[in-house]
């Protein structure tokens, strides 16, 4: 882990959370054990993620984004899937409007109790 760039991250949203919130737009999926949160990133908007407990995979069906985490700068342009591991935490700057999609396994409905299940409290 590049403790660096993580510290950076953390430095990031702190000035972010002090700047006016952009909206996004985010939409539930549900099927059998499977959630889907899907979030509409609007261009030139800049967010950071929560910290996941959990290993998922993502999608970004539509768009271009950078995206940072303590393994480095990433470049995504769709059709994109990758995988997010526990303890991670990730800067996005939507190049373009981005729709990222993140997929859970679980029973539950409730997208406040998922949020339990698969963040680290903040």
């Amino acid at each position: 882990m590049n403790v660096a760039l993580q510290s950076n991250i953390y430095k990031a949203q702190d000035v972010m959370l002090a700047m006016p919130q952009a909206e996004t737009e985010v939409t539930h999926h549900f099927a059998d054990g499977i959630y889907a949160r899907e979030l509409l990133i609007p261009a030139g908007v800049c967010l950071v993620g929560a910290l996941h407990k959990t290993n998922h995979l993502f999608t970004v069906s539509e768009g271009e984004c950078v995206a940072v985490t303590h393994e480095g700068r990433e470049e995504i342009k769709a059709p994109y899937m990758g995988q997010t591991h526990p303890g991670m935490k990730r800067v996005i700057y939507a190049i373009t409007d981005t729709v990222w999609t993140t997929f859970h396994v679980t029973e539950e409905t409730d997208v406040d109790k998922i949020a339990n299940e698969i963040l680290e409290a903040v």
